[in-house]
Formats: structure tokens, C-alpha cells, sequence
């Protein structure tokens, strides 16, 4: 790390990129002096037509492949949360793929189906572990006991306020603190609590 923080300090054409789930006040205090000259830049959800762009148009001239409520159905599991987008439909062409080999769709006419978006959700949420599980160890036993609260149907209370607030800025939960935000995160931990 010092010779990063020099790098950082010392050459004026380097541009270095952390990237990180945690915001900088999260970070322990031995972090401070490392990042004392880096700029946070938070990243967020894409716009809807943004989402759809990439979804429909990941490299230029890619075939027409989703029927218009797949994209929909995307668009509603993930938020528009970029990494689960491209998660999302990476396994949707993977099943299609497949299904064109089986010979259950012709290749010139194959369209993925809400139905199809559906279906790879197992396999999207397996893929997608780590991520989920890094953004569950990164709560604190109060936000993740609110959200298991939430999960089986309890309404956020007045104490609860701080929390709420705090999953909120980290695009976990509505501002009304009684949902997801992300449908995906949800059902991931869903699945989690019934393991435990």
C-alpha cells in the first residue's frame, strides 16, 4: 500500500481505480492514510435506457434476441444495478444457447423470454455469490437483523430509523425502508435464511 500511496502522490499521468463495496467512512481508520488522496465517486444504478442499451446492444450490431418483457423482466429483478444486468443476461444467452444446440429454437429466430429470465434466476443467483455474500458480510448485525425482520414480513419501527437510513444510502432498501430495492438482493437473501 505505501508504494501505491506513492504512486498516487508522485506521478501526475497515473490514474489509479479503487473499487469497493464499503464507503470510504465505513473503511477501519488504518485506511486513511493510504487513500488520504483519493476521490470517492459513487456509482449507482443505470438509467432505464441506459439498462435496456446494454441489455439489447452489449457489443455493436448484436441480434435482436429478447422478446420486449424479458427486457422488462430484467430491468425489474435487477434495478438497473449494472453487474447484475450483464450477470442476468449473460446466463439468459447461455440458456439460449443451449436450447439452440438442442435444437428447441432455430438460431436465426431464437428470443429469450420473460420466462427465460425467470428460469436462469437459480443458476444467476449461484453465479453471483460472491457478490451477494460480500454485500451481506458487509452489513452490520443490526442492518442484517432488520432485514431478515423485513424478509418475514415486519415493518421497520421508529428505532430503526438510523438503520433504515443507512440501507437506503447503500441502495438496499426504499426510502420507506419496508422493501428492496433490488428484487435479486432480496431473493438472495431469502435463500440465505432458509439455509441457516
Amino acid at each position: 500500500m505505501d508504494f501505491i500511496r506513492n504512486l498516487l502522490q508522485r506521478q501526475q499521468k497515473w490514474i489509479l481505480l479503487f473499487s469497493g463495496s464499503q464507503e470510504l467512512s465505513e473503511l477501519d481508520d488504518y485506511w486513511s492514510d493510504y487513500l488520504i488522496n483519493t476521490r470517492a465517486l459513487r456509482m449507482t444504478y443505470l438509467h432505464d435506457s441506459e439498462a435496456r442499451d446494454l441489455i439489447q446492444q452489449p457489443v455493436e450490431n448484436f441480434r435482436d434476441i429478447y422478446e420486449p418483457t424479458a427486457v422488462d423482466e430484467i430491468i425489474q429483478l435487477t434495478r438497473c444495478q449494472p453487474y447484475l444486468v450483464q450477470l442476468v443476461c449473460y446466463e439468459v444467452v447461455e440458456l439460449l444457447n443451449r436450447d439452440i444446440r438442442r435444437n428447441r429454437r432455430e438460431a436465426d429466430t431464437a428470443k429469450a423470454t420473460a420466462q427465460d429470465v425467470k428460469e436462469v434466476i437459480p443458476v444467476v443467483l449461484e453465479r453471483g455469490d460472491q457478490y451477494f455474500r460480500e454485500l451481506w458480510k458487509s452489513l452490520a448485525d443490526s442492518d442484517r437483523s432488520l432485514l431478515r425482520r423485513i424478509i418475514y414480513g415486519e415493518t421497520p419501527t421508529q428505532q430503526d430509523k438510523g438503520v433504515v437510513r443507512k440501507l437506503t444510502r447503500k441502495e438496499i432498501l426504499t426510502q420507506e425502508g419496508n422493501a428492496f430495492q433490488v428484487p435479486l438482493v432480496q431473493k438472495y437473501i431469502e435463500q440465505l435464511l432458509e439455509e441457516e
